[in-house]
């Protein structure tokens, strides 16, 4: 492959890449809506660029599960359901009080540091974007004090997720020491190396989170009583 093959392969997976990177951050901070369809022609106008990197952009987002692909170039973002609500809450519950336990047998002093003091930053007002990233870097440190690389690959992806969720229930206002009590408690079990303790901790606190998720999806009209009975229905069912 000579020199200007390799710069053309470069630059359009660089293109790629940068389509891919702006519209996953659009998707994900739900500047473009759930259940929105969009064209790759519109997209390549945007961007300054042909069809072929806005495709190869489009099937990682596909890849992602964050768009279906439909017929004649066209892509739907993936909506908010009952299913996809479940299946996210659900395996934040396994996750967490999973990563949460191994973290008190394997965690560092110094890594027992670093979560005090992402824990501190929650004494400063924080709108629910900023706060949740604290919340973010707090469980994905607990998930490399787990000493398990998959634990904290789906725990990056899982509060991917969660930020759409969170952006479409709850209102951006800014708020200050929340949810510090409950991590310093939890902080407090790692460090004493009490995994059951940690693990109950984490599993009590993401019990609330879901119930407070669920109770915000339904009273803005994104999921509804009846699609949560049928959902439950359907998962009993399958039990």
């Amino acid at each position: 492959m000579n020199a200007d093959v390799c710069h053309d392969v470069t630059s359009h997976g660089s293109v790629s890449e940068r389509i891919y990177l702006g519209l996953r951050q659009e998707i994900m901070h739900c500047e473009i809506a759930p259940g929105a369809t969009l064209d790759a022609a519109s997209i390549a106008r945007r961007y300054e660029v042909s069809k072929t990197p806005v495709r190869d952009a489009m099937q990682k987002l596909a890849a992602d599960g964050l768009v279906t692909i439909l017929p004649r170039s066209g892509y739907r973002v993936a909506p908010i359901t009952f299913q996809a609500v479940h299946e996210i809450l659900d395996l934040r519950a396994a996750i967490g009080p999973h990563a949460a336990r191994q973290a008190a047998r394997y965690a560092t002093p110094a890594e027992v540091a670093l979560l005090r003091q992402i824990v501190s930053e929650y004494a400063a007002p924080l709108d629910i974007g900023a706060m949740q990233q604290v919340a973010r870097r707090f469980h994905i440190a607990i998930a490399h004090c787990s000493r398990n690389k998959r634990v904290v690959a789906l725990s990056e992806n899982l509060f991917d997720e969660l930020e759409r969720l969170l952006r479409f229930a709850i209102d951006f206002t800014v708020k200050t020491g929340e949810h510090s009590d409950e991590h310093t408690a939890l902080v407090d079990a790692i460090e004493a190396g009490d995994g059951e303790r940690a693990a109950a901790i984490e599993a009590d606190h993401i019990g609330h989170s879901r119930e407070f998720l669920i109770e915000r999806l339904m009273t803005l009209g994104y999921l509804s009583q009846s699609e949560i009975q049928l959902g439950n229905a359907a998962r009993s069912g399958s039990e």
